[in-house]
């Protein structure tokens, strides 16, 4: 059976939509069929992106919006809907990343950390949740391996995605009922503005745990989303997809690729 992934008639509603993993999401999902509105923090960024949609002929609707504050949230939810119509998919994908010892993060940014990436979740599943209830839908949260394995100088972020990914799997449950589906991602090490200096720098040691021993893009986890949303994965429900070219699933996935060298 081929697959054709669409998604037209349906409207896509995607947080931190303005670059990265977002930006990307919403260019696939609206080369798909679908409509997407799209939010963040920096106007003249946010306009460029829209910008950059709709130049690919992509139906979008954009609106500066801080998840962290769920009136935000939800007045941007609530002037897609009125651009765009019903919300059939809810991407939470934005979040803060703090790079600080647990001991050394202040309490300002600690409550910032859990609004932007926790109460956000909360807050939009809450939203999404109205929107669908009566329809079904699709939810997808970012999820992350700090969930899985902590890292010194990044407390607070693991703190907050490990809450994160029980989220998910309550949610999974409670919304099923209403022919809700709720799905995790989990990108790997993906070459963003944000972590493509660090990949300049570190970029041997980065790849070490990585089976595939390259970096994944934007794109690589748009597309996992795209199967999660779609009726493909139906019977999918409160797992959390790993889109990370096999990070950590051994410890030492190098030794394969010496392997390979010495067999010739």
């Amino acid at each position: 059976m081929d697959m054709n992934i669409r998604f037209d008639n349906k409207v896509v509603l995607i947080t931190g939509g303005s670059a990265g993993i977002g930006l990307a999401t919403a260019e696939l999902f609206g080369s798909l069929g679908a409509r997407v509105a799209i939010c963040g923090t920096k106007a003249d960024k946010l306009a460029r992106a829209a910008a950059a949609l709709r130049d690919k002929g992509i139906t979008v609707f954009s609106q500066t919006c801080d998840v962290a504050d769920s009136a935000s949230l939800a007045s941007f939810a609530r002037c897609a809907e009125a651009a765009l119509g019903p919300i059939d998919i809810w991407v939470s994908n934005a979040a803060i990343y703090p790079q600080y010892a647990i001991i050394d993060t202040d309490e300002a940014l600690w409550d910032k950390t859990m609004a932007t990436n926790v109460r956000s979740v909360y807050s939009g599943a809450r939203i999404a949740f109205s929107a669908m209830k009566d329809r079904g839908g699709v939810m997808l949260i970012a999820s992350s391996f700090a969930a899985l394995f902590p890292s010194v100088g990044g407390g607070a972020y693991a703190a907050s995605k490990s809450a994160v990914a029980s989220m998910i799997r309550t949610l999974a449950a409670e919304l099923a009922p209403y022919g809700i589906r709720v799905n995790g991602y989990i990108p790997g090490v993906i070459d963003t503005d944000i972590n493509h200096e660090r990949i300049l720098r570190d970029g041997d040691s980065l790849k070490t745990p990585i089976a595939l021993q390259t970096f994944g893009e934007p794109l690589d986890v748009a597309w996992g989303l795209a199967f999660l949303a779609s009726d493909y994965a139906r019977y999918i429900t409160g797992a959390s997809l790993e889109i990370s070219g096999g990070k950590m699933g051994v410890q030492n996935p190098a030794r394969a690729w010496e392997d390979k060298e010495t067999r010739g």
